[in-house]
């Protein structure tokens, strides 16, 4: 079970890699916090599948962990995002603002998705893994 999960560790970094090069490319200097996580949270992501395959407990508690934190910290932004946006909706301001503003809520919430579903895996499995690795 643990190679199973370390491919999801995998799949979860280059999820959040991804996220956060589309950030930029969407929102420009305006997305550097989405950037920073993505890049930070892909590469630790990485960093636990990557042991984790190789048969190293940390790397599922790294793995676990970070989920955790990243469910969080991405479930705080998009409750602020949400909460601009309905002020947005309220008083109107310029199509690019909303846009720009509706983008980034949309690409935190595909990440927090993500973020709490391998977060949810891993303590579903956590037992059984803890058991086979070292």
């Amino acid at each position: 079970m643990h190679k199973n999960i370390s491919y999801l560790y995998a799949f979860f970094g280059f999820f959040m890699l991804g996220c956060g090069i589309v950030a930029v490319d969407l929102a420009g200097e305006q997305a550097k916090t989405a950037l920073i996580t993505g890049a930070i949270g892909g590469l630790l992501g990485l960093t636990a599948g990557h042991f984790l395959n190789r048969g190293k407990r940390w790397g599922f508690v790294l793995g676990t962990i970070e989920a955790g934190l990243l469910t969080m910290l991405l479930g705080w932004r998009a409750g602020t995002y949400f909460i601009r946006l309905l002020g947005m909706v309220q008083q109107p301001q310029g199509p690019e603002t909303t846009e720009t503003a509706g983008m980034a809520f949309l690409l935190t919430t595909a990440m927090l998705v993500i973020a709490l579903l391998t977060f949810t895996v891993s303590v579903m499995f956590g037992k059984q893994v803890l058991s086979e690795t070292k």
